[in-house]
């Protein structure tokens, strides 16, 4: 390693021409010929996947030679497997290699270049992308002690997709989904994905499916923005959503695992989540290195947004600075990192600002300096900066002062006042509209309030609501256990009384009547208590339940209600729908109880009865057996009871563990099990009361009677308790509803309110922002043009000055060298390094002017004459449609087609290399421009490729013959025909046909194929086919179809085949028409198959009732109808029934017994309708019934009712019948309201009574009511008008209340009125849909009721189908002003807009209009501007003027058309001065058609060999080329240039000098005493310059002077050393002027002064703008 100078201690820093390197020099002043070390090329950083090589490279320079080593911050590079350090002899690159990488080499690499003299460093960054998520490290043990501080809560965590080798990182979309376009080049660079445009098509994949399972749960997402860190130290991001349903869950994951968040009120609380109306805001407290990571927020099972939090570990190297600027200046803040970081956060004032056209962000190549650039500063724009990069942050204050030089500034002055206008009006803008987001805020924080308390009120009534079903819950539970106490007591008596009979019988009786009564006493005061504990059961039941049960029962009971407590929380809707279940099962249950009770008492009552008819003698004898039969039944009993009781327990238990386990089984299943296990414990206490009862029944015949009485005593206080809860319930549900609905409502029109506010203030504000911001897009592109431009000017002077060459030449110039980083083009207009050692190098005209070097002034070239229109539009024969290929049938005609842009020109036709000529079938047409190939009847050798050819212009094409199969129409005619056979006889299809083999044949029957065998036989050949179907039957009948298909088509045949047959048997049921005293006619249904032919007649044949034999009536016409008058009264007959065709007949239907003369009343009528009411009369009709009953009507019987009543009475006299089939019933009372029913009468008397009519009041008609008021209308569009009214006042006895509405419309240019909707509407509002755009209408609405139409209600004026008017303006904001096309390619400028009406659109041209072959297309939102084939005379400024009558706006857009340049003319060679060659040329051709063609020359020597770029941007035809050496030969190339590019070159002659050696003499000067000292003088003056507008113009000079003097530039006696619009520089003597963008104030004289305490100097020139 080499060290320093010894002895110095002098460590003096200073910066790199490369970005980021830092250079210590160690000694005050270097030697002559050696220099520190430096970075020619750095290594650059890198961003790679694991498992790869990653490499840096280094390329440096120093004298001595420097040593390079390579370094990293956390950890050495000592393992050699790991890092290979070499250089590379050929690349003169010194590399550091890292194969395999992996993710813990991930670091901050450093590459050190050190010499005697200094150090040079600089860093570069590896970023290391794992495969798929890692695996935690396992967490370090601990002592036992602590394991309870260890446990956490248990959280969900994410799973995450685990990724194999090589492919991309699973968070890389998970970031992208979210992220904004303008991050997407970042995010691949970090994920080190290349291929964009996969990367494009399969982010449009994944956010269709994420927005389909996004909108599962949510109606829109808008609004994301990313996270960022705060000054204050906390990170946030937020996004826009509105759920669709506010109860779904939201969760925060971070990394994949789940996090608890806050609502921001706990300071201690890490995360948070705030919703401020649909925007959701989360942050992060005390933001530290454990925060960084991806964040994604889930709504249920759906991901809605995802952002990555980097932290980068770097600190300032530069901290900011404060700055003082001039109001209208630019301020800057910049500041440096220790490591490379893509992208900071800035802050004006603690507000996050973005890149834009107030703020200019940039960052350096190497991602360590980061500047902000403040443009234009004001007043509003002072205050703190913040620069924040991790954890760390930067702070600069800006300072902004008046301008004292505003006074003189004119113009300046003004256009800064309009700017500060302009922004005053902005920032009032941005305050409506932040003043309307407050109030939208407020507005939508008081519906939430609103919503909070209406549900807080409905969640209290829900509570009440349990309350009350729990209180009935535990009435009924309580009304049980009374039950089973009475008969546990009642049973107590029977055994007490049991014992005594068994002494004496006698006492046995009287002790058990004795026992009775006590029962029955005790039964009463058990009574009156139950219906007591009934009525307190709200306040009393569960205390009492609690103390009567003993300890095992009150832990199963609570935790019963617990869980039903719990269950009823987590499903109140499920709970309603199963307690409705539970209590219709409980009642079915009680019913069943009760049936069991009353048969078990009714037994009891048998066995009672026959016991009592026993002896004493066998009772006394029995008693012992009954006593222990009553203690075994007492145990049974108990037994029992304790099965039934466990069972229950455990049935309860498993419900509360299915509850507890899933929460989704419902509360029917919970109510079913504890259902079935009462049944159980009710059928074993029934059987063990039966065994009882049984051995005691004579004792407990009263003691039943009373226990019953008691149970239905308390059965009927429960109900009476239930039904009290129920109605409680009842109506706390409704209240709770009401409340609901009311503060919905509230909700909903306080929302609807705020919407339509913030709609109409963020609209307002929408279109003052839309037309600042149009008039400060020019301002903006204009400025950008500027900055790029003046960045690239000081990127290229910056490039001069640092490669300039060894100072003054000796013959007066000052040349700058040409290094090596020239790319040989000039277009990164950057020199060399020099060469200062020897004092040369090549040279660079600073101000373009092409002078030869010598000191003289040379003069450019100005061209002669102005520049000419373009005058040549004939590019040469061209194809405007070329020949596509054909296809033709043989046999068929083809034509081959195409159009040139010439009607004069004649081509050729060729096929296989041959000239085709209007013969043998072929015809060639010429119609102007259109060429026609006509081919005859095409063959199979007329396939094959055909050329048209014209002055050396070809298009060909292929013609292909196609022989599809073909069918004869005759032929075809005939097989369409069908096929008709006779059952069992053999059916054949045959088809003849033609086309190319090939050919496949398929025959179908009903679209089922058929194929061979099984009575099917088909035959193919080459030219027919053949189907052969053997023994047909009846089923076979049906469509016989054939395709027959080849490569080229299929075709289709299709027949019929018919078998004839006997018909089927005629279908019933019958229908009796008539069966009268004297006819019986019926009728059927015809056979369901007539056998392929007409029906010609029925056959019958006729059975008595009770006879053997059948009379043949004989065959009727074809009608399935008969009527027989030879009958006798009161028999009954049968009929058989048999269909005839030709073929024969079918088989016998036979009819069932129709009876002669009985009994058949009419049906049903229809329900009468009302015709007309009045207070007097009521008008009714009606429909005969459809079943007479056999005979024909002869009248009708009508009765009437009121509403609400069940009498009925007739309305007609009682013996005279109605005749006609409608009526006026008279007998009806004002103001009543009647309903109807008929019937109708025969002869047999009255039939079946209608059903009731409607509903009518006697009363006269009402009257028509009024007009319409408040007509108005509510929206529009070109097709659509939406009107709104007010009901119309009623006033008694004139104008009623209105129950419908009519619209009708009327065009202005028609007489009469068309009623839009045939139905009344009943809402007082309608959208009358399907108008002319742009139409004029007249439009009504007419008010109706029962009594007729009201008046019409119309508008004073005519209306317009039109949508609210709408300036006009342009919505795309992409569009581009400046294009540049080639002569001959398609112009096609879109641009859309909005306005209403619609339009009118003008396109010019240079302020007059477009050209005849320029198309303008039109569109309701949009316009377009094509050419076809451009021309240089279609070059100008387009501008399309956009309307109506609101306003109109204007666009335009620069398009140049040009063509690849023409080359210049031969190259001549001249030395004038020894060292320089002098090139001209003959000027391009296009120079007099192209104002911005230029030149470009280039030389090659015969030592570099390599071709460089000497000048660029030349516009005369004459250039000096300097530094040419004596020895060497040299070539030039010179370029013409324009927009399009380059043209091929103009090489010049070899150029050689002879090196002449002489001998060298040296004489030692004698040494005196010098003064260096020198007034200001200018050496090299201004020249005069001229330029054409929009380009910009370079002038410069060089001065001398000692001590250096200071330069002032003037412009017509105006400084402009301050002036931002000029770029000035002073480089070691050589002053420059830079002017970016030349304008017509531009011109004038400009003066440079320098000045010293020796004196001053000054020289001037002029430009010239044309």
């Amino acid at each position: 390693m080499s060290k320093p100078a010894k002895g110095t201690g002098v460590a003096i820093r200073k910066r790199s021409r490369v970005p980021g390197v830092m250079i210590t020099q160690y000694v005050e002043e270097l030697p002559p010929g050696f220099t520190t070390p430096d970075f020619i090329r750095k290594p650059i950083a890198l961003t790679i996947q694991e498992g790869k090589m990653a490499f840096f490279k280094a390329v440096v320079n120093g004298y001595p030679v420097p040593e390079v080593s390579w370094g990293r911050n956390k950890g050495d590079l000592s393992n050699p497997t790991k890092y290979v350090s070499r250089y590379d002899e050929m690349n003169k690159e010194y590399i550091l290699e890292i194969p395999n990488v992996d993710s813990d080499q991930a670091d901050t690499y450093k590459c050190i270049v050190i010499n005697q003299f200094g150090r040079a460093i600089c860093t570069a960054a590896l970023n290391v992308i794992e495969v798929g998520f890692k695996k935690r490290e396992p967490a370090p043990k601990s002592d036992p002690e602590e394991f309870r501080k260890m446990l956490k809560k248990t959280v969900v965590k994410r799973r995450q997709k685990q990724t194999k080798e090589g492919e991309i990182d699973p968070r890389f979309w998970e970031v992208l989904l979210s992220a904004a376009k303008k991050d997407y080049e970042r995010i691949c660079q970090e994920y080190g994905v290349t291929d964009f445009r996969w990367m494009l098509k399969k982010l449009n994949l994944k956010k269709k499916e994420r927005e389909a399972e996004q909108l599962k749960y949510v109606e829109k997402i808008h609004s994301m923005k990313q996270i960022e860190v705060k000054t204050d130290g906390t990170a946030e991001f937020e996004l826009d959503m509105k759920l669709k349903d506010a109860n779904s869950q939201i969760f925060l994951y971070k990394d994949g695992e789940m996090l608890d968040y806050g609502d921001g009120t706990d300071d201690a609380t890490k995360h948070n989540m705030q919703k401020f109306g649909e925007t959701y805001l989360f942050s992060i407290r005390d933001v530290g290195p454990e925060d960084a990571g991806l964040y994604q927020v889930d709504v249920e099972e759906a991901n809605m947004f995802s952002t990555s939090l980097t932290l980068p570990d770097v600190k300032f190297n530069n901290m900011l600075k404060d700055s003082k600027v001039v109001e209208g200046q630019d301020a800057m803040f910049e500041c440096a990192l220790s490591d490379p970081v893509p992208q900071i956060t800035w802050c004006a004032n603690d507000i996050s600002v973005e890149h834009g056209d107030k703020y200019d962000i940039r960052v350096s190549k190497d991602k360590q300096v980061h500047k902000l650039t403040v443009k234009k500063c004001t007043k509003d724009d002072k205050g703190v900066y913040t620069a924040i990069a991790g954890l760390r942050s930067s702070q600069g204050t800006l300072i902004v002062e008046d301008d004292p030089n505003a006074h003189g500034k004119g113009a300046d002055e003004l256009a800064r006042r309009l700017s500060e206008e302009k922004d005053r009006l902005q920032r009032e803008k941005d305050e409506v509209a932040r003043r309307a987001q407050a109030e939208k805020d407020e507005a939508a924080r008081k519906a939430q309030a609103e919503r909070d308390e209406a549900a807080r009120r409905a969640a209290e009534q829900d509570k009440a609501a349990r309350r009350a079903q729990a209180e009935r819950d535990e009435a009924v539970r309580k009304a049980q256990a009374e039950r089973d106490e009475a008969a546990r007591k009642a049973q107590e008596a029977q055994d007490e009384a049991a014992r005594r009979a068994q002494a004496e019988q006698d006492e046995a009786t009287r002790r058990a009547q004795a026992a009775r009564d006590e029962a029955a006493r005790k039964a009463l005061e058990e009574q009156n208590e139950a219906a007591k504990r009934a009525q307190a059961v709200k306040d009393e039941a569960a205390r009492k339940a609690r103390e009567e049960q003993n300890e095992a029962a009150r832990r199963a009971q609570a935790e019963k209600d617990e869980a039903a407590r719990k269950a009823r929380e987590e499903q109140d809707e499920a709970a309603k729908r199963a307690q409705a279940k539970k209590d219709e099962a409980a009642r079915k249950a009680r019913e069943e109880q009760d049936e069991a009770a009353k048969r078990a008492q009714a037994e009891k009552d048998e066995a009672a009865r026959k016991a009592r008819e026993e002896q004493d003698e066998a009772a006394r004898r029995a008693q012992a057996e009954k006593d222990e039969a009553a203690r075994k039944a007492q145990e049974e009993q108990d037994e029992a009871a304790k099965r039934a009781q466990a069972k229950k327990d455990e049935a309860a238990r498993k419900a509360r563990e299915e509850q507890n386990e899933a929460a989704r089984r419902t509360q029917a299943e919970k109510d079913e099990a504890a259902r079935k296990a009462r049944e159980e414990q009710d059928e074993a206490a029934r059987r063990a009361q039966a065994e009882k009862d049984e051995a005691a029944r004579k004792a407990r015949e009263e003691q039943d009677e009373a226990a019953k009485r008691a149970k239905a005593e308390k059965d009927e206080a429960a109900r009476k308790a239930r039904e009290e809860q129920d109605e409680a319930a009842k109506r706390a549900k409704a209240e709770k509803d009401e409340a609901a609905r009311k503060a919905q409502k509230e909700q909903d029109e306080a929302a609807r309110r705020a919407q339509a506010e913030k709609d109409e203030a963020a609209r307002k504000a929408q279109e003052e922002q839309d037309e600042a911001a149009r008039r400060a897009q020019a301002e903006k592109d204009e400025a950008a043009r500027k900055a790029k431009a003046e960045q690239e000017a000081a990127e290229r002077m910056a490039a001069m000055a640092a490669g300039k060459g060894g100072g003054q030449n000796g013959s007066g110039e000052s040349s700058i060298g040409d290094g090596n980083e020239g790319d040989g083009t000039g277009k990164n207009r950057k020199g060399g390094d020099g060469n200062l050692r020897d004092g040369k190098g090549d040279g660079y005209d600073l101000d373009r002017s092409g002078g030869d070097g010598s000191g003289d002034k040379a003069k450019k070239r100005v061209r002669v004459g102005e520049l000419v229109p373009n005058s040549i539009i004939d590019h040469g024969v061209h194809f405007l449609n070329g020949l596509s290929d054909t296809a033709a049938n043989v046999g068929e005609s083809a034509e081959l087609s195409c159009k040139i842009n010439s009607e004069d020109k004649t081509g050729l036709w060729y096929k296989g290399g041959k000239k085709l000529e209007s013969k043998d079938g072929l015809t060639i047409v010429k119609d102007g421009a259109n060429h026609k190939l006509i081919i005859n009847d095409c063959q199979e050798r007329d396939a094959g490729k055909y050329k048209f050819e014209v002055e050396g212009r070809k298009s060909e094409a292929t013609l292909i013959v196609q022989d599809p199969p073909k069918i004869d129409v005759d032929t075809l005619s005939k097989f369409s025909e069908p096929v008709i056979v006779k059952a069992g006889e053999n059916a054949s299809f045959k088809l003849p046909f033609s086309g190319k083999e090939p050919i496949k044949i398929q025959w179908f029957k009903e679209d089922e194929e058929l194929l061979q065998g099984h009575g099917v036989k088909i035959e193919k050949s080459s030219a027919h086919t053949r189907l052969l179907l053997a023994k047909c039957q009846r089923k076979d009948t049906g469509e016989i179809k054939i395709k027959i298909k080849n490569e080229f088509a299929t075709v289709e045949a299709t027949s019929k085949l018919i078998i004839l047959d006997r018909p089927t048997p005629p279908q019933g049921p019958v229908e009796i028409v008539e069966s009268s005293l004297s006819a019986i006619e019926f009728k059927w249904r015809p056979p369901k198959d007539d056998g392929g032919c007409p029906l010609t007649n029925y056959n019958l044949e006729r059975q008595q009732l009770g006879r053997n034999t059948w009379t043949k009536i004989g065959d009727i016409p074809g009608q399935p109808t008969y009527r027989d008058t030879n009958i006798d009264c009161g028999r009954k007959y049968c009929y058989r029934i048999r269909a005839k065709n030709s073929e024969g007949f079918s088989d016998v239907m036979t009819t069932t017994d129709i009876a002669a003369g009985t009994l058949a009343f009419p049906g049903s009528p229809a329900p009468p309708k009302i015709v007309s009411a009045f207070k007097d009369c009521i008008n009714l009709t009606w429909v005969p019934p459809s079943i007479t009953g056999g005979g024909s009507i002869i009248g009708y019987n009508l009765e009437k009712r009121k509403k609400g009543s069940n009498f009925w009475s007739q309305a007609n006299p009682k013996d005279d019948p109605i005749r006609d089939k409608k009526y006026a019933v008279k007998d009806v009372i004002e103001g009543a309201e009647y309903e109807f029913r008929v019937c109708a009468i025969n002869t047999c008397g009255p039939g079946e009574l209608s059903g009731p009519s409607e509903c009518a009041i006697a009363r006269d008609p009402k009257k028509p009511p009024g007009k319409v008021k408040d007509l108005k209308i509510t929206g529009s569009s070109y097709t659509s008008l939406s009107l709104s009214w007010t009901k119309p006042t009623e006033v008694k006895g004139e104008e009623d209340e209105a129950k419908g509405y009519f619209v009708e419309i009327r065009p202005a240019d028609q007489h009469e009125w068309s009623r839009y909707n045939t139905n009344t509407v009943i809402q007082t509002s309608f959208t009358v849909v399907g108008l002319k755009s742009m139409a004029m209408y007249w439009v009504r609405v007419i008010a109706t009721n029962e009594g007729g139409e009201g008046l019409p209600q119309s508008f004073d004026n005519y209306i317009i189908a039109m949508p609210p008017p709408v300036k006009p303006k342009f919505t795309d904001k992409k569009m581009k002003s400046f294009m540049v096309v080639k002569a001959g390619n398609t112009v096609r400028v879109s641009v859309s807009f909005e306005a209403s009406p619609l339009p009118d659109i003008t396109w010019l041209k240079d302020g007059v209009p477009v050209a005849k072959h320029v198309t303008i297309t039109n569109f309701e939102k949009g316009s377009q501007l094509f050419i076809y084939t451009s021309e240089l005379s279609d070059t100008g400024i387009y501008t399309v003027n956009v309307k109506n009558m609101v306003g109109q706006d204007t666009f335009s857009i620069e398009i140049r058309v040009t063509d690849d340049p023409k080359p210049p003319g031969p190259v001549e060679l001249e030395q004038n001065v020894h060292g320089t060659v002098t090139l001209s040329w003959t000027p391009s051709p296009d120079e007099k058609r192209d104002n911005h063609l230029h030149y470009m020359v280039m030389k090659r020597d015969s030592v570099k060999q390599t071709w460089r770029t000497v000048v660029d941007r030349l516009f005369n035809n004459k250039f000096t080329v300097i530094n040419i050496l004596p020895g060497r030969e040299y070539k030039f190339r010179v370029f013409a240039k324009n927009d399009i590019g380059l043209s091929e070159p103009s090489v010049s002659p070899v150029w050689g000098t002879t090196k002449q050696r002489e001998k060298f003499t040296y004489t030692m000067p004698v040494s005196r005493t010098l003064d260096f000292q020198a007034p200001p003088k200018f050496i090299v003056s201004l020249k005069l310059h001229t330029a054409p507008p929009g380009y910009e113009c370079y002038m410069s000079c060089a001065a001398t002077g000692n001590p250096t003097p200071h330069i002032t530039w003037y412009h017509n006696n105006v400084s402009l050393n301050t002036n931002p619009n000029y770029y000035i520089t002073n480089v070691c003597g050589v002053c420059s002027l830079l002017i970016l963008k030349v304008g017509p104030k531009d011109m004038g004289e400009y003066t440079v002064v320098a000045e010293s305490p020796l004196g001053h100097d000054e020289c001037s020139t002029k430009l010239i703008v044309k």
